[in-house]
């Protein structure tokens, strides 16, 4: 996503610096809800839980990754270095 000008600004690099904070939020979430819906498991409920699970974190991954572009060049103006 920085590559193509977008970014997520602070959030972004928060995310990227409590990437494990995150995701074991989400997953002890994801625990959390499992136990609550424990008396009425069907494979819906089950299938709900692990999905928001995975996706979840996937999801703040993909926006830890999108930090500012200022980080990085752009492809296109590295400069052409040859040896010499």
């Amino acid at each position: 996503m920085a590559r193509h000008g977008l970014g997520t600004g602070a959030a972004g690099r928060w995310l990227g610096t409590q990437g494990s904070w995150t995701t074991g939020l989400v997953i002890a979430g994801g625990g959390l809800a499992a136990l609550v819906l424990w008396n009425c498991s069907t494979p819906g409920a089950v299938a709900l839980v692990l999905g928001i699970v995975v996706l979840v974190p996937a999801l703040l991954g993909i926006l830890a990754a999108a930090t500012d572009t200022a980080q990085r060049p752009p492809v296109g103006d590295r400069p052409d270095v040859r040896p010499g």
